[in-house]
């Protein structure tokens, strides 16, 4: 007997055999929004109900990207308009679309972004490093947010507040910070080697640490402000993780001049008359790269008997001081570290110079300078 298909007002019903009926519809499902088909038994008043419920559940889908598409069709072409317009770094970008080939593509591309589920995510983070994980997180909830936008779906699941791997307990360098007193004490360590002028630039001028590799003699000036020595160090490039100089900082807003002030500054200054590259060479006398300083560091604080924190913990350092010791503003501190300051005003339109930052500097170092 030929099969014969009955169409309702919505999917489709095929007799298939004696009281067996074929229904089709279209439905979302973890692989996308296709057709589906589904085989039901007893009377076709019976298979009539079957799609009924299929279309209360159903009849309100539509297709909805992948966590993949949203990736190539929205999130990357917009992470590359801010590098280009200054507002991410490039080495971040880079940063992302390693993480991105490295764990979300192969677990989630192919993904539908209504079927990304909390438990899923929490049981493919905990398979992860801590750092992966946490990596993961931020770029997926970018990522998704534009179905949010765009009204695929109504909330973003990388929202939730997942559990993250546990701390690897062999690690014995911590993003801590030093006091005062230790950041002197890290200087001496590091003093008369190639890593000098990183702690200087770093853990007393709020450099990044491939701003620090990157600068150059010939951005180094001297200021007196009312007997006062500082060191001006105009920041415009960086070295990368890989090594490469880059022409750009990490943002537009990290472009800026840092100033030292007292001791350290004399201290730079000296290096950077005897330099005719940049303050920071390797044995080839050429850029060093993050790597073999995060590794010299480590070695030369270790055999100083100097507590052992991040080579990027000077930098955080610089703003504990600045703020509790030196008693600088916050308003001051954040755009010396190169950060955009709060509101219209810090985005658009506060641009202070070096005169500023050197003024409000050797005030504060004047009455507060540790070394």
């Amino acid at each position: 007997m030929a099969k014969r298909k009955q169409r309702a007002d919505w999917g489709t019903i095929t007799k298939v055999g004696t009281n067996k009926w074929r229904l089709r519809y279209w439905a979302n499902g973890s692989d996308g929004y296709k057709r589906r088909s589904k085989t039901v038994y007893g009377t076709r008043k019976d298979a009539g109900d079957a799609l009924a419920a299929l279309r209360v559940e159903h009849s309100q889908d539509a297709p909805v990207p992948t966590v993949g598409m949203c990736w190539a069709r929205w999130y990357l072409p917009d992470a590359q308009r801010r590098v280009d317009d200054g507002e991410l770094a490039r080495q971040s970008l880079e940063r992302y679309q390693s993480t991105w080939r490295a764990h979300i593509e192969p677990r989630w591309a192919s993904t539908p972004v209504d079927q990304v589920r909390p438990l899923a995510v929490q049981q493919w983070l905990l398979t992860l490093k801590r750092n992966a994980a946490n990596n993961c997180i931020q770029l997926m909830r970018q990522i998704i947010e534009y179905s949010v936008k765009f009204e695929h779906i109504p909330s973003n699941p990388m929202n939730v507040k997942y559990s993250l791997p546990a701390r690897s307990t062999t690690n014995t360098q911590e993003d801590g910070v030093w006091s005062p007193d230790e950041l002197v004490e890290v200087w001496r360590a590091c003093a008369n080697t190639p890593l000098e002028a990183v702690v200087l630039l770093c853990g007393f001028g709020s450099c990044r640490v491939g701003e620090a590799l990157g600068a150059r003699s010939s951005d180094v000036t001297r200021k007196d402000v009312d007997g006062m020595i500082v060191a001006c160090v105009r920041i415009d490039s960086q070295i990368d993780a890989r090594g490469r100089e880059v022409d750009a900082t990490k943002n537009k807003w990290s472009t800026r001049t840092i100033v030292i002030a007292g001791n350290p500054a004399i201290r730079l200054l000296e290096i950077a008359a005897k330099k005719d590259g940049y303050l920071a060479e390797d044995e080839r006398g050429g850029s060093m790269t993050q790597d073999y300083a995060r590794i010299a560091f480590k070695s030369l604080l270790a055999r100083a008997n100097v507590p052992i924190h991040t080579l990027r913990a000077l930098r955080s350092t610089w703003a504990t001081i600045a703020r509790w010791t030196l008693r600088i503003p916050s308003w001051h501190i954040e755009p010396m570290m190169g950060h955009v300051g709060d509101g219209v005003t810090g985005r658009h339109y506060d641009r202070p110079e070096e005169d500023e930052f050197a003024a409000v500097l050797a005030d504060a170092w004047r009455e507060r300078g540790f070394v």
